[in-house]
C-alpha cells in the first residue's frame, strides 16, 4: 500500500455470547482504496464493516479510523460522522419524502440551512439518477431507486469512507445492476470504499483488492485477478466454486 492507512483493524475480535464473530481480524485499508469484503454467509464480513463504524462494539483488539481510535460511543459518534453506511434494507425514513429523507441528517448534524441542505440533496439525487424522484416517498419507489437514495443519504453528509452492507442482497435482479452501477461511478472518484457483496463482476471490475473471510478470519487477501485465476485457499476455491456456478 503507497498512502497511509484510513482504516486499520488490529487484532480485532468480537463475540456474541460463545459464539466468535470476529477472531484476531487485522487488516489495512488506504486512502482511496476499493476493498471488496467476500465470503459464506456468517463467516464475519458484516460484523467487521459494523465494528469499523461502532454500530457493533468489538471486544479486543483496535480500530482506528481516519486517525480517530474506536474506543466508546463518543469515539463511534465521531467516526460516523466521516462514514457513510448503506445497509441491505434502505432504512429509509417512510414518512418522510425521499429528499426530506436526504435532508434530515445535514440539518441535524451538519446543522445546514434548509436551501443548502436542499440544494446538496438534489445535487446527490442528479448523481445516482431519480432527481425527479424527489418528491415521492419511499414506498411509491422500487427496491433500486429506494437503494439508490440510500447511498445519495449518505453522500450528502460528504464521507470521507463509504461501507456497503451487501447492498444488493434484498434487491430483485434487474435492479442489481443499477446500484452498482452508481457504486462504480463513486469508486472511479476516488472514494474510499469497503463493499461487503456477493457480485463477483462487480468485485472483478471496480476492486483494488479482495479479502475473502471464513468463520469469523482473514483466509485470504489478494488482487482481483489473483483471487478469481488462482486462489490460495481451499475454502476460497470452494465459495468461488459454488458462487460463479450460479
Amino acid at each position: 500500500m503507497t498512502s497511509p492507512a484510513q482504516i486499520t483493524l488490529d487484532k480485532v475480535s468480537k463475540n456474541f455470547g460463545s459464539f466468535r464473530a470476529l477472531k484476531d481480524v487485522s487488516l489495512d485499508v488506504a486512502k482511496g482504496e476499493k476493498l471488496v469484503v467476500c465470503g459464506p454467509s456468517g463467516s464475519g464480513k458484516s460484523t467487521m464493516i459494523r465494528c469499523i463504524n461502532g454500530l457493533e462494539s468489538h471486544d479486543s483488539g483496535r480500530i482506528t479510523v481516519n486517525g480517530t481510535a474506536l474506543t466508546d460511543e463518543r469515539s463511534a459518534v465521531a467516526v460516523r460522522r466521516e462514514v457513510g453506511m448503506v445497509f441491505q434494507s434502505f432504512n429509509l425514513f417512510p414518512h418522510l419524502s425521499v429528499v426530506k429523507n436526504l435532508m434530515l441528517a445535514q440539518r441535524l448534524v451538519r446543522r445546514k440551512d434548509k436551501e443548502s441542505a436542499r440544494e446538496t440533496a438534489m445535487g446527490y439525487l442528479k448523481r445516482v439518477r431519480i432527481a425527479d424522484q424527489a418528491d415521492k416517498y419511499p414506498i411509491q419507489l422500487s427496491g433500486g431507486q429506494q437503494q439508490r437514495v440510500a447511498i445519495a443519504r449518505a453522500l450528502c453528509m460528504n464521507p470521507q469512507i463509504m461501507l456497503f452492507d451487501e447492498p444488493t442482497s434484498a434487491l430483485d435482479p434487474e435492479m442489481i445492476s443499477e446500484v452498482l452501477d452508481v457504486m462504480t461511478d463513486l469508486a472511479r472518484d476516488g472514494m474510499t470504499m469497503v463493499c461487503v457483496t456477493h457480485e463477483m463482476g462487480f468485485a472483478r471490475s471496480v476492486a483494488d483488492r479482495i479479502v475473502f473471510m471464513d468463520a469469523g478470519e482473514i483466509v485470504e487477501t489478494a488482487t482481483p485477478h489473483d483471487f478469481f485465476s488462482k486462489p490460495r485457499s481451499e475454502r476460497a476455491r470452494q465459495f468461488l466454486g459454488q458462487i460463479l456456478s450460479h
